[in-house]
């Protein structure tokens, strides 16, 4: 069974995850790239029962971004690493820029693409910047 781990910035959160990922997407939409500062980020999503935490989930606290979404972040860095949400129960997701490498988590597709700014330099065709 395949198994891996990430972490925040400083390494005070760690976490991990085994099995095959429901999804790895980068996704587009204006919620995350204002959460992240970015202009995409890569998430993969499994069960919550694939998910475990290794340290540091005391220093780990949720933002509630929508009314049914929230996002983790460690309290000492400030890196962003998990979102959950309502509209996908039973479910939790990572960055994908938090895992060790090396990984074979490579996004297939790219989500909310109706909101991808005019101002990115982001090709949806090839996926290159």
């Amino acid at each position: 069974m395949n198994q891996y781990q990430g972490s925040c910035m400083c390494g005070e959160v760690k976490f991990s995850f085994s099995g095959t990922p429901r999804f790895i997407k980068d996704c587009v939409c204006d919620s995350c790239r204002r959460a992240h500062g970015a202009s995409a980020v890569c998430w993969v999503g499994v069960a919550t029962s694939q998910f475990d935490f290794d340290s540091g989930e005391v220093s780990l606290s949720w933002y509630r971004s929508s009314a049914e979404s929230e996002r983790g972040f460690c309290t000492t860095c400030g890196t962003r690493i998990l979102f959950r949400s309502s509209k996908w129960p039973g479910e939790i997701h990572m960055a994908v820029a938090c895992m060790a490498t090396p990984h074979d988590l490579v996004a297939t597709d790219v989500v909310f693409k109706d909101e991808l700014p005019a101002w990115s330099a982001m090709s949806l065709g090839d996926r290159t910047l």
